[in-house]
């Protein structure tokens, strides 16, 4: 019998038998911000690796490549000791309630994991005159002090949403965190999140995976119509969005990182 002390995770539970196992792993975490680098990054990786699914959040689930899914899923990839965390469709950050990414990232944080990797997208104007840097960092102190990677991520720079959530809890927490930023030209710009793909595959080890050409997810068939939805708690509140698209939760990216 399980009982509620076996399990950790408001939003993403997992058993706690699971915990000592984390300490092994890097987790790398990808959503729909600007250019949707980070949602395309990972999702090239969902559908080019062997994975297995290991936790859920959502209000609908299927079957993909053998495995169960949700709207958030999350896998592990054990030959690289990798777990994976994204949505399955382009959920943008700024139509989520900024809650329920403080709560995600304490979640996620709690797992104790050996290092986190938040992967986005940075506006191309926020670029150095003259850099030819292709990502900017962000890391916490305890990722420099582990790996050495400094800080390259501008100042007076406003992120908000996962990004932001992960640098703050993680670094009030002392854990390692790093904020991997393609800079970007367009709304969904698929050639800055190819170049995620190779780096990200350089830096955590994913071998094998297919680098010449960026695999994609049709998400079409997932029922929920207008996909704040998922995030509402009561029908009212849900017919509100439904009747004004533009009184959404959150933040507009558009003037942000």
């Amino acid at each position: 019998m399980i009982e509620s002390t076996d399990i950790i995770g408001n939003l993403i539970k997992l058993h706690k038998s699971e915990l000592k196992k984390m300490q092994n792993y890097q987790v790398l975490i990808g959503f729909s911000g600007f250019g949707n680098v980070g949602y395309l990054a990972l999702t090239h990786f969902v559908e080019t690796l062997e994975l297995t699914s290991i936790a859920f959040w959502g209000n609908s689930s299927w079957y993909h490549r053998g495995n169960l899914e949700s709207v958030l899923t999350v896998y592990k990839h054990e030959p690289s000791k990798t777990i994976f965390v994204l949505t399955r469709m382009p959920l943008h950050v700024s139509t989520v309630p900024q809650k329920f990414w403080d709560q995600l990232s304490m979640d996620l944080l709690r797992w104790n994991a050996r290092r986190y990797i938040m992967v986005g997208g940075l506006r191309e104007e926020t670029r150095r005159f003259g850099s030819t840097d292709w990502a900017a960092f962000a890391p916490t102190p305890a990722w420099t002090e582990k790996f050495g990677d400094h800080r390259s991520f501008g100042d007076n720079l406003a992120m908000i949403g996962p990004l932001s959530y992960m640098l703050i809890n993680g670094t009030a927490l002392n854990i390692p965190v790093l904020g991997l930023l393609a800079y970007c030209n367009f709304d969904e710009d698929k050639d800055a999140a190819f170049f995620a793909v190779k780096k990200i595959d350089e830096l955590c080890g994913l071998h094998g995976t297919h680098n010449d050409f960026l695999a994609e997810f049709d998400y079409n068939f997932i029922p929920g119509g207008h996909l704040a939805n998922v995030f509402e708690d009561d029908e009212e509140e849900a017919q509100d969005i439904d009747d004004d698209d533009d009184d959404m939760p959150g933040y507009d990216l558009s003037d942000l990182v």
